[in-house]
């Protein structure tokens, strides 16, 4: 193609991130579940006719957007393009098909332009509740909630109030969980009348020309990468605090030429607590996890992750069989960034930046309060948040620190790597009877090193209900076996909970009275190099900002103010 044509190719490209971007900050504004409107916890993407992925936003989830495609693909077997018409929306929660665990639905909308598809918008988004066991200890999928099978939710531009009355039945919060599909169909509704726009302005016919274009450029430049580095076989390994065991993750990563593959034999086996992550979550995570490191500025389309295979055994915690619990999947799957840089450690510099890869994470942790109470607390006598009714069930998201670089520090708590936020205080402490003593980065938690890991952070909540509540642990993982370190730096630290100084069961929901008070810590990442070789102003920083104390300067670095 001409110089020009390049040219367009990448505007035309833009204005699909645009409207891809356009589309979240619809889902964002509009949704009424926090997990969605204040965690952020949702993604959407645009997709050519042939179901590859064209356009994502650079705060998309990576393993959501990982997983859109495949639910796409998969849900077009049910519902083939011929048999589709303007106005039909499709959806599911199925965990083996979307995202891996229930509260997670998938919604797609074909994209009609001059009677034919030419593409499809579609999201994800973990909605507030959909009933069931939101901890690990269910025993299969059944025990998880409502499951809702591939089905069309619109048809012709017609509501099926049947699919949605269905749903509102099987949820604690009805309201916020239709919320929330309303904002999902809206926000597709939108892209896919922007994507016509666009085409009129541009007086495209079709867009899989475009597409044929940049999947193309995508491999090329993704396989250039992978032939820079050496062939050969590269291991890695991390461990999950699991439930009644820990859980290995094993991985070895064969780089061939351009291609790319990875094999997770000698995991774990699956489980009957809610820790397993159907094969689909997996591979999007581990594909993100490379994306990282072999090419994190080439743009995400489907030719980008072409060069990569992931594979993984039947039966395994990160390949289970149904109906294996799925609930918080998060806890073992997103240990497979740090199995994959462990592998790749060694190409570090040579091969791969030292900015594309770091020590383990402290992860994203959730707890959950939920109750039902006939009348208002007596703390809001006298007046108190109208959100706190009848019934309450709030899941609050706190993010740990990043492992080190490198090259640099981790940075402290922050979501890595689902780019959730963390929920504000003043949200939780509207919509639940319940009260924040304090919230606060926890010195000493990141992992020494000459690059340190990022600090995790404490937070203690008081009861204010009248009546017990339900304190559900959700996602929480690397207190026994804690984010470990890379090049000589040492492991990140903290992690538990605990209701009245006493430590609290991880994985069980506990009932919580009236003025009791729940401690979380949640870890810090790993640390990168020998700590003895931290910069001594580094360290004088880390005092004066309160990231580690004096005890801990001179357990880890010798250092005496």
């Amino acid at each position: 193609m001409s110089e020009i044509d390049t040219l367009h190719i990448e505007i035309i490209r833009q204005r699909l991130v645009s409207i891809a971007e356009e589309s979240e900050a619809t889902i964002l504004r509009t949704a009424y579940s926090s997990t969605v409107a204040e965690a952020a916890d949702f993604s959407a993407g645009l997709f050519d006719a042939q179901r590859r992925l064209i356009a994502q936003t650079p705060r998309a989830l990576g393993a959501f957007i990982g997983i859109l495609g495949t639910a796409l693909r998969r849900l077009l077997e049910d519902f083939p393009p011929e048999t589709l018409s303007p106005g039909d929306v499709i959806i599911t929660n199925d965990p083996w098909i979307g995202a891996g665990h229930l509260p997670d639905i998938v919604m797609i909308r074909p994209i009609f332009y001059r009677e034919r598809i030419v593409g499809y918008s579609a999201n994800v988004a973990h909605v507030a509740d959909l009933g069931g066991k939101v901890s690990a200890e269910a025993a299969d999928m059944f025990e998880e909630g409502l499951s809702i099978p591939p089905i069309k939710f619109y048809e012709k531009g017609k509501m099926n109030r049947t699919v949605l009355a269905f749903i509102a039945a099987n949820s604690r919060l009805p309201t916020h969980v239709n919320g929330d599909l309303h904002a999902l169909n809206t926000a597709n509704k939108m892209a896919a009348q922007r994507v016509c726009e666009l085409m009129d302005e541009y007086g495209l016919d079709e867009l899989t020309g475009f597409s044929d274009q940049i999947q193309s450029r995508a491999e090329k430049a993704v396989r250039a990468r992978i032939r820079e580095v050496p062939d050969g076989v590269y291991t890695g390994s991390a461990t999950s605090d699991g439930a009644d065991a820990p859980l290995k993750l094993n991985v070895a990563i064969t780089v061939k030429g351009d291609t790319v593959t990875v094999d997770y034999a000698g995991t774990s086996d699956q489980v009957r607590w809610g820790l397993n992550a159907p094969f689909n979550l997996t591979r999007a995570e581990t594909l993100y996890a490379l994306r990282i490191a072999f090419a994190p500025d080439v743009p995400v389309v489907d030719g980008a992750v072409a060069p990569f295979t992931v594979t993984a055994p039947e039966g395994c915690v990160l390949n289970p069989l149904r109906p294996a619990p799925t609930m918080i999947r998060v806890t073992v799957v997103q240990n497979v960034y740090g199995a994959v840089f462990k592998a790749l450690a060694p190409l570090v510099p040579e091969h791969i930046a030292p900015n594309r890869l770091h020590a383990h994470f402290g992860g994203i942790w959730a707890v959950r309060f939920r109750g039902t109470y006939p009348k208002v607390p007596a703390a809001y006598a006298n007046g108190g948040p109208p959100q706190v009714n009848a019934t309450f069930t709030e899941a609050y998201f706190a993010n740990g620190g990043a492992g080190a670089l490198p090259d640099s520090d981790g940075h402290s708590t922050i979501s890595m790597p689902v780019n959730c936020a963390n929920i504000p205080v003043e949200i939780m402490e509207a919509r639940a009877p319940i009260l924040f003593e304090y919230k606060r980065q926890e010195p000493d938690t990141g992992g020494p090193g000459k690059y340190r890991g990022g600090v995790g952070q404490a937070f203690a909540i008081k009861v204010l209900s009248d009546v017990p509540v339900d304190f559900v642990p959700g996602t929480n993982d690397r207190v026994d076996n804690p984010p470990f370190g890379l090049f000589g730096g040492q492991a990140g630290r903290g992690g538990g909970f605990w209701i009245e100084g006493q430590k609290a069961d991880r994985r069980r929901s506990q009932r919580m009275e009236h003025g009791q008070v729940v401690t979380v810590v949640v870890p810090g990442g790993g640390g990168c190099g020998n700590p003895s070789e931290r910069d001594r102003a580094a360290i004088a920083e880390d005092l004066k900002e309160g990231l580690i104390t004096s005890e801990g300067a001179a357990r880890d670095y010798d250092y005496r103010d």
